[in-house]
């Protein structure tokens, strides 16, 4: 980094974020961390942002809360349209009054606040419930169900650049994409090569990842916990307030599955299809934060706090929490 692009870098507000895979422990340390440093924690996950999708996204238990303020979730109802511009906007609103300790395992939520195009582009970033890209949508979203891999096949075809950074299970970021190309009638990343992303914040994250086998292991349980806390019911309830799978809350994982199950597919089966869809996407989580993390790819963003197991992170908690001070406090990074 040159001496410009540093003093620049020095210039920008400064974040925390706990990042990390789907039950790897971020919840916990964060907790800590935010009672250490004294700071209100910013959740950053897109199911959590739902009212009402309480138990399959995992948010914290209200004891929880009061002992640590979280904000950020329980933002929409669940048939409400909700973007990434619509988190940045949300989550600059409270920068702007306090600091805060952003957590969850949503990176794009995460990159949308720490980076940002020039300009905005009101076709390309109509929300979902516009007509025409509604029509889009349910048009692919069809597709999809007929032939998996159709969203990302189409993508591949129109922009080969795009679709590669996309997995190809990743439907969602593939039909936004898809989207992309259809709104600017052209390969969206020649959209982005003219107007590139720049830093908006400079970000220091605490990265858990635990090895895979502990992490599979640790998913199965939480699966099983969520079942035995009443998540069958807890959908159950939604589907009776009027949400089922024509809105795209009831479409995030865990939720999908479980109205299987209430449309006649066993509870062993639905659980069986939560625990593995879940453990690849962890493996996902885990490929974008270290693709996204890495020191050339991420300008203003200082080297991340790796973590890798349980014990660890609880044994680095205050010298995690005291190189966070020093870089709120404008001090070197780490």
């Amino acid at each position: 980094m040159s001496a410009t692009t540093a003093d620049r870098a020095d210039d920008l507000p400064r974040l925390l974020a706990v990042v990390g895979p789907t039950a790897s422990g971020k919840s916990r340390l964060a907790v800590a961390l935010a009672e250490r440093l004294q700071l209100p924690i910013f959740c950053c996950d897109s199911v959590q942002i739902y009212r009402g999708l309480d138990i399959g996204s995992a948010k914290v238990d209200l004891a929880t809360r009061q002992r640590v303020p979280h904000h950020l979730l329980d933002l929409v109802d669940p048939d409400e349209d909700f973007s990434a511009g619509d988190y940045q906007q949300a989550a600059w609103q409270l920068l702007a009054h306090s600091a805060g300790l952003f957590v969850g395992g949503t990176g794009f939520y995460l990159r949308a606040v720490v980076r940002t195009h020039s300009g905005a582009d009101p076709v390309a970033d109509a929300p979902a419930s516009d007509p025409r890209r509604a029509a889009f949508s349910a048009q692919w979203e069809a597709r999809e169900r007929e032939r998996a891999g159709a969203v990302h096949a189409e993508l591949e075809r129109r922009d080969p650049q795009a679709a590669a950074a996309i997995h190809p299970r990743n439907v969602v970021r593939a039909l936004r994409a898809l989207w992309l190309c259809e709104a600017h009638d052209r390969p969206v990343s020649l959209v982005r090569a003219e107007d590139p992303q720049r830093a908006r914040a400079r970000l220091l994250a605490v990265v858990l990842e635990p090895e895979v086998a502990a992490l599979d292991r640790a998913i199965d349980d939480r699966c099983d916990a969520m079942i035995r806390a009443g998540f069958v019911a807890e959908v159950g309830n939604l589907v009776h307030a009027g949400y089922d799978s024509r809105h795209r809350s009831m479409r995030s994982l865990g939720y999908r599955q479980i109205l299987d199950h209430l449309a006649g597919q066993s509870l062993g089966d639905a659980v069986a299809a939560i625990k593995q869809e879940t453990r690849r996407y962890a493996r996902r989580q885990r490929s974008y934060f270290r693709h996204q993390l890495a020191p050339e790819r991420t300008l203003a963003v200082p080297r991340p706090i790796w973590l890798l197991s349980q014990a660890e992170l609880d044994r680095e908690a205050d010298g995690i929490a005291a190189a966070a001070a020093a870089f709120l406090a404008g001090e070197a990074s780490p």
